[in-house]
């Protein structure tokens, strides 16, 4: 009998290969899974910049047309860059808020630490 012979296989035969195959898959994916879970930091401290960033740009762009529009200089410009750095810094501290309820959330459940926090998969997703 040879390995690619479905004929001659039995149930505990191709069984004990399924297992097989599924925990070489666990073994493989591990490290993309601690890898994920290192990187979440980053990709949340990402995610703050460009809020900061991205309020800025809209007031600078909203300020600046308002100057063309009335002729006025840079009056509307600056007004509205401080205005889109305050909400970028408000979007930014509502998003590190909701970091820090779920994290003490997750805490409370069952003790997974920040690192498995918001987008870490669980073992059985990682391999499709």
């Amino acid at each position: 009998m040879t390995d690619h012979d479905p004929k001659g296989a039995s149930l505990s035969d191709i069984d004990a290969r399924l297992k097989a195959i599924r925990d070489r898959r666990t073994a493989e994916t591990r490290p993309r899974r601690e890898t994920h879970a290192r990187w979440h930091g980053a990709e949340f401290a990402w995610r703050m910049v460009i809020d900061l960033t991205a309020g800025i740009a809209v007031g600078l762009a909203i300020g600046w047309g308002l100057d063309e529009l009335f002729g006025t200089g840079p009056l509307f410009m600056v007004v509205f860059v401080l205005a889109g750095f305050a909400s970028g810094v408000k979007v930014m501290l509502q998003s590190a808020k909701e970091l820090q309820s779920k994290n003490q959330a997750r805490a409370a459940q069952g003790g997974q630490g920040a690192d498995e926090a918001d987008g870490a998969r669980a073992p059985q997703d990682e391999g499709r």
